[in-house]
């Protein structure tokens, strides 16, 4: 069974799950194996950041290839950041190659965050024209200089959004632009306010986004209310008063990932919303497990995901 999470593919009744994985700052596999297994029979795919942060980790297109190994479904993340239209169009080949069926393309933080801030960023194509290419290469077979590949592979195209930084209008017009360039999911930045996303929602409802592609939230557990210093440290999130003042005003250890819970369940019910994506930066990963459990999300075992 693979995974899929485009509109023309995705079962309109269920909910997806998906969560990330790290991969490691070292060439044994062994750990993110081990992580990944911790998520298997509660999400519906795993989701593989390439250099989050701008640290240089073990390619996810290698990591995906590990995944698939344990019976799990891999999306793997392709920035823009780190390389070129040559180098993108050698991972696709080789992501078709090895049956992966989902991509995310983003821009990527900037270098000078990461471990490496003299390093010289690529960025040769705009996000939007390398979701129009791998559209293409996808829906036509062609290479980005149009040369026609002996068949098309399967794969659907994601990308991120964020909820702040400019005003609603414009955000979803960014939105709606990767939706026409061929982008079949988006997953928000990482939401701890809720109205905020309502507002955001609404908008994209209103230019019927929410039919044309499938929308899914980010969800990350905190660890404490230091924890939220680093959170707001990545670019486009927002930390309201309450989730400070649930995490400063208890000396329980599991609050953030109540909190977690908690917003996953006002989450699915908010109309548009296909779905989460957990993403415990910064550790964690044990935890996934508990949230979806918590907040009534463990998948069925009768009930098929998302099917080719």
């Amino acid at each position: 069974m693979s995974i899929y999470l485009g509109q023309e593919n995705h079962d309109k009744d269920h909910f997806t799950v998906t969560a990330e994985l790290i991969p490691p700052r070292h060439w044994n596999p062994r750990s993110i194996i081990e992580q990944a297994a911790l998520y298997r029979g509660y999400v519906d795919a795993v989701d593989l950041s390439d250099n989050l942060l701008a640290v240089a980790r073990m390619s996810p297109s290698i990591c995906a290839f590990f995944i698939k190994q344990i019976g799990m479904e891999p999306i793997v993340q392709i920035n823009l950041r780190d390389r070129n239209r040559m180098g993108i169009q050698s991972d696709l080949m080789g992501l078709a190659a090895l049956g992966i069926k989902n991509i995310t393309i983003l821009g990527g933080y900037p270098a000078k965050v990461g471990t490496e801030p003299d390093a010289k960023e690529v960025y040769d194509l705009q996000t939007n024209e390398l979701i129009s290419y791998a559209n293409r290469f996808i829906k036509e077979g062609r290479l980005f200089d149009g040369t026609v590949m002996e068949e098309k592979p399967e794969m659907t195209i994601g990308s991120v959004e964020n909820l702040v930084g400019k005003p609603i209008k414009e955000l979803i017009d960014r939105l709606e632009a990767k939706a026409e360039a061929g982008a079949n999911f988006v997953r928000t930045q990482l939401v701890f306010d809720l109205d905020l996303l309502g507002e955001w929602m609404e908008e994209a409802k209103s230019r019927d986004l929410h039919n044309r592609m499938t929308i899914m939230a980010s969800i990350m557990p905190l660890r404490d209310a230091a924890h939220i210093e680093k959170a707001l440290k990545i670019p486009g999130i927002t930390v309201p008063d309450w989730v400070k003042r649930r995490l400063t005003a208890t000396s329980n250890s599991e609050e953030g990932l109540n909190i977690a819970s908690d917003i996953i369940k006002k989450v699915k019910v908010m109309d548009g919303i296909r779905g989460v994506h957990i993403r415990p930066i910064g550790g964690g990963e044990e935890h996934v497990a508990k949230i979806i459990t918590d907040s009534g999300l463990v998948p069925s075992k009768n009930t098929p995901a998302i099917v080719s």
